[in-house]
């Protein structure tokens, strides 16, 4: 594996980065990985990857457009998936 420093420079945020700004979890959106911070409150997330950003919004249009029309009956929600504490 890289050091962090050239992960860091091919853009990555590093694990270290990502709990210096708050976030607590590794995690995924749809396949697209992210960080979160406070999972069972306000929720902060954010890609792993600058390059996947343009992915993470499609997906939540995607998820927005058909949530509603697969499960009316349930409020809006993301579908994060928490896979475990950044160490």
């Amino acid at each position: 594996m890289a050091p962090s420093k050239e992960i860091e420079l091919l853009g990555f945020m590093t694990e270290q980065k990502a709990k210096e700004l708050g976030f607590t979890h590794h995690g995924s959106y749809f396949g697209v990985p992210v960080y979160i911070g406070d999972p069972y409150g306000q929720c902060m997330v954010t890609t792993k990857h600058p390059i996947l950003d343009p992915l993470f919004d499609l997906m939540g249009v995607l998820e927005g457009i058909f949530r509603p029309l697969i499960h009316p009956e349930n409020p809006a929600v993301f579908q994060f998936r928490l896979k475990g504490r950044i160490k």
